[in-house]
């Protein structure tokens, strides 16, 4: 062991040259970046995303982003576009440094205004997947007066038509947790009962954030023994009953908020009747500008760029709508 350990040493001590040439070579690409980020931080503002919050820069391109998809995350920009339903030609189209297209019906809506007219945005019947739906999107959709209809996640699971198929059936989950809306509480005796029928005593009022409710316990005796207290417990009751808060003065009758409105307009038999089409209006687009014209990722940086990129190519896609079906229009 001694004697080859000497061998190691001497052979170490003749490549201490070599080490040392690599080692300042290493310290070098270091120094230069750091350089490359000190000077990327100088120079740029700070990245922000959807919620406005900072999030983390790209050096090589800050106007990307990280996006999740059939090949992994990837940094890069999302190519979205519309089109009419009846010969797939495009009449709206941008390329985003973002992966969640929950926010971009919006300008999308506006760039179709832009290049049509509005008078064609709010006589057109629009129709978008659930990635696009969100309660701000739905919400500009109502106050613009366009007649769109946006699938929200579990729009199929609605549908009878795909009652028997296993990918919409819902999950196997645990029962949900009792919330104060399913105790039973009389606002004229002030009485409590919880979800088994049981009384439950008054331990108080108190104020919370300007709302004032009224507390109330479960007897000990009763909670320790219910059928019913893994839905309503999250520990075996063994110092006290089940501890429940109820607003006093709260409405019943909520408004029907544009997220119920969206689901009920969605769900009739017309909304289900126009949303199918939409699969057949935007799909062959793509498959065009992916599989045909070979676009299967930017070639370029910075989203001024990768724009025109997209627009080129979408451009040539209209161009040989024109040629193949347009004296037939």
């Amino acid at each position: 062991m001694l004697a080859k350990h000497r061998e190691e040493d001497a052979v170490s001590q003749s490549n201490d040259h070599t080490r040392r040439a690599a080692e300042e070579k290493n310290i070098e690409a270091l120094r230069k970046a750091s350089r490359k980020i000190k000077k990327h931080l100088e120079t740029t503002d700070d990245r922000r995303g959807i919620n406005g919050k900072i999030v983390k820069s790209n050096i090589t391109d800050n106007e990307s982003a990280k996006m999740l998809t059939s090949h992994g995350v990837l940094q890069g920009y999302n190519g979205v576009a519309a089109a009419d339903d009846k010969h797939q030609v495009i009449v709206g189209a941008a390329a985003f440094g973002q992966g969640p297209e929950n926010n971009l019906l919006q300008p999308m809506i506006e760039i179709v205004a832009s290049n049509l007219g509005e008078s064609y945005t709010h006589s057109t019947k629009v129709t978008a997947d659930s990635g696009f739906h969100c309660k701000d999107s739905v919400e500009y959709c109502f106050d613009q007066n366009v007649d769109a209809y946006l699938a929200d996640g579990n729009f199929r699971k609605r549908d009878p038509r795909f009652i028997d198929r296993d990918r919409y059936q819902p999950k196997n989950r645990k029962a949900k947790w009792f919330k104060a809306e399913d105790f039973d509480y009389d606002p004229v005796t002030q009485r409590c009962r919880c979800p088994a029928g049981n009384a439950m005593w008054p331990s108080g009022k108190r104020i919370i954030e300007g709302n004032e409710y009224a507390s109330f316990t479960g007897y000990l005796n009763k909670c320790s023994g219910c059928p019913l207290q893994k839905q309503c417990m999250r520990r075996p009751a063994t110092v006290c009953g089940r501890q429940v808060s109820i607003k006093l003065g709260r409405q019943k009758n909520k408004s029907v908020s544009s997220i119920d409105r969206m689901k009920a307009k969605i769900d009739s038999d017309e909304g289900r009747h126009i949303y199918c089409k939409r699969l057949g209006t935007i799909e062959p687009v793509f498959g065009n500008i992916n599989t045909t014209k070979r676009l299967s990722r930017f070639s370029l940086r910075g989203k001024a760029k990768v724009n025109a990129q997209w627009l080129m190519y979408c451009m040539v896609h209209n161009i040989e709508k024109i040629q193949r079906y347009g004296n037939r229009v």
